[in-house]
């Protein structure tokens, strides 16, 4: 079986017939034209309350079909996910803002998925490169929730250049360097942001940069009741982007779960007092 039958099969099974048909027919239509695989397109998702934008002929799609058809956010265990809730309302009940940083926001699906589980929660949408964020600012304006910052996340304020050898947009890579096109933007910048806000989950995907990231100090981290983050230690051997989120992560004690290229890493003191 072709991997487009797959793909047209598994839009039409999670989706319904309908919408899987619609939705297919944008990723078959602006894939057979070379002229058009960067075409942004609005569409209809059944599994979310509002539509996304993405462009069907290049990676994007790709990414909407891991987080929404193959589900690699859904949660893999219902003691931690229950857990996640309890925290969440009790943030609400306290007149609180739970927060979402969403770093490597690409074009915004994974903070879709975010402020669809949590719809109460603000999430910062962080992505560099400015093709990606016009997509993602462009589904924002679809989810209020949602609030895009287009700058790179690193451990100081600084410059980044971006590159791409692979030619698709999830590949963009940041480097530091003082005469780069993006300025950066440090957590601790965002989470002082708003005082009524606390800290409910992060997740960070930005292509190796993680080892710049997590150069310095990282107590946001320990304060994150959840961390989902994908390791870059085969984009950049020797790199050390595991152990950059390891040595950080390993200080307390926290449970982890893995799905696709995700590892979820729930924190004991947030979320299980016992």
């Amino acid at each position: 079986m072709s991997k487009h039958v797959r793909r047209f099969l598994k839009s039409v099974s999670v989706l319904g017939v309908a919408n899987g048909l619609a939705v297919f027919w944008n990723y078959a239509f602006y894939r057979a034209f070379v002229r058009l695989k960067w075409t942004r397109r609005q569409m209809t998702l059944s599994v979310v309350p509002n539509p996304v934008w993405l462009r069907p002929g290049v990676s994007d799609w790709i990414v909407m079909e891991r987080i929404f058809l193959d589900r690699e956010y859904d949660p893999l265990s219902a003691p931690h996910d229950a857990a996640m809730d309890q925290l969440y309302r009790a943030i609400l009940d306290d007149g609180k803002l739970p927060l979402i940083i969403d770093c490597g926001a690409n074009i915004g699906l994974s903070s879709v998925w975010f402020a669809t589980r949590f719809p109460g929660a603000r999430i910062v949408a962080i992505e560099p490169e400015p093709g990606n964020f016009q997509v993602l600012a462009m589904t924002a304006k679809n989810y209020p929730s949602i609030l895009p910052m287009q700058a790179a996340v690193a451990a100081r304020t600084s410059r980044v250049s971006l590159s791409n050898t692979m030619g698709t947009p999830w590949a963009w890579r940041t480097e530091e360097t003082a005469d780069g096109e993006v300025q950066t933007v440090t957590m601790e910048t965002v989470l002082r942001n708003d005082s009524s806000q606390v800290l409910l989950a992060v997740k960070v995907d930005i292509e190796g940069f993680e080892t710049n990231l997590l150069s310095g100090s990282a107590d946001w981290m320990d304060a994150a009741p959840l961390v989902v983050f994908e390791m870059h230690d085969w984009l950049q051997p020797w790199s050390g982007s595991g152990h950059a989120f390891f040595s950080h992560l390993a200080g307390h004690k926290r449970d982890y779960l893995v799905r696709g290229e995700n590892i979820f890493s729930y924190s004991h003191a947030a979320l299980h007092a016992s």
